[in-house]
């Protein structure tokens, strides 16, 4: 998510010293529930999570750290029978989060928050090699290729095709991966990746570069 003060994946103002940048960072630092973690899949099931999403206008954000796609209220997901409205998508290369201490080559979240409150819902997916994946085709003809820059009204993306069909997934709270680091996050992580051809990688790491927060021992 953006913020008023600068801060970077690498440097002086990397990860390491997030928390000494502002007062509002100090979870960054101190947080007990920080992600992302090593998954263990051995804690994965079929968690009754429903997504109702529809096609929505490509409208991206180059915001110096991420490409994010603005979301759209009438996609949601339910979840403990709460209704979460998509906020946006952000695309992270390498993945987030780990398996066996292993990153993936990118990670989609697709960020959720009920109306009228402060609480988040975050779907992770990791993305691997193989074949070419439509959704990230349509966003990669008009990605913004420089800070600050947004593309509006360039075709549309179906956040339900950034989805595996197979949807056992990992629950946990954690936290917001960049800065102010803020806990209570529900984070409900796919266990099986979805393909993306090996040039579409390329493409979005080109710009995107290494954009992923180091594993956190969560629980310290």
């Amino acid at each position: 998510m953006l913020s008023s003060i600068l801060w970077d994946y690498d440097g002086e103002k990397g990860p390491m010293y997030w928390s000494t940048l502002s007062a509002d960072y100090h979870t960054c630092g101190d947080g007990r529930q920080q992600s992302p973690i090593d998954l263990d899949l051995t804690t994965a099931g079929e968690i009754p999570v429903s997504f109702n999403y529809r096609s929505i206008p490509i409208a991206l954000l180059n915001n110096g750290r991420t490409i994010q796609e603005k979301g759209d209220d009438g996609c949601t997901l339910t979840l403990d029978q709460r209704a979460y409205s998509l906020l946006q998508l952000q695309l992270h290369t390498p993945s987030a989060h780990t398996c066996n201490a292993t990153r993936k080559p990118m990670e989609n979240h697709q960020v959720h928050r009920p109306p009228a409150t402060q609480a988040l819902a975050v779907v992770g997916v990791w993305v691997k090699p193989g074949d070419e994946q439509p959704e990230l085709a349509s966003l990669g003809k008009t990605l913004p290729q420089q800070t600050g820059e947004f593309v509006n009204g360039a075709g549309t993306v179906n956040p339900l095709n950034l989805l595996p069909t197979e949807r056992t997934l990992v629950r946990y709270s954690g936290s917001l991966t960049t800065p102010p680091c803020s806990e209570a996050v529900t984070w409900l992580v796919m266990t099986t990746p979805i393909e993306a051809s090996v040039q579409q990688i390329e493409l979005f790491h080109q710009i995107l570069g290494n954009n992923a927060r180091p594993l956190q021992r969560w629980g310290h």
